[in-house]
């Protein structure tokens, strides 16, 4: 008899150590979980960066239009007007969200002319292209527009 109990008792008390390591594990869980961002290439790289861009063109900022919170980051929506295409099929006017993975991206400047290396994001809610390149964004120059052909003429790498 003192057995049987014995093992009720070590039974029970096993199903509550597993209940309560269960609870405090899905509480450890339900908290967001901050860290960095994951990628399989250098987003500061304008090289690496189109390696793993849909698009790549020119783009003349025409208009600061929002900032959004978009899974966590914050994130400036702008108007562009497409220049050149280096890479892609993108034309006439986009939407970019561009914004960095830690601190605060510098406002682009309306009527300046850049070079975006973009995915079309494929949430419907999240209409337009996300910057990929997480540098110091600067009004395209000469050697920066051959650096971004030379990079936007390598083959696209799908990330996974």
């Amino acid at each position: 008899m003192i057995n049987k109990t014995t093992a009720v008792v070590a039974g029970m008390v096993a199903a509550g150590v597993l209940a309560l390591g269960g609870w405090f594990g899905y509480q450890e869980w339900s908290e967001p979980l901050e860290g960095h961002v994951l990628r399989g290439y250098d987003a500061t790289s304008p090289v690496s960066t189109a390696q793993h861009s849909e698009n790549v063109f020119t783009g003349r900022v025409t208009a600061f239009e929002e900032q959004r919170d978009i899974e966590g980051w914050t994130q400036d929506v702008y108007r562009v007007e497409v220049g050149s295409v280096l890479r892609g099929n993108v034309r006439g006017a986009v939407r970019v969200t561009y914004g960095l993975d830690e601190g605060t991206a510098v406002r682009l400047e309306e009527g300046s002319t850049y070079v975006f290396a973009t995915n079309a994001w494929t949430d419907a809610s999240r209409d337009g292209h996300a910057q990929l390149f997480q540098g110091e964004m600067r009004p395209v120059d000469s050697a920066q527009l051959a650096v971004r052909k030379d990079a936007a003429a390598l083959p696209l790498r799908l990330s996974q």
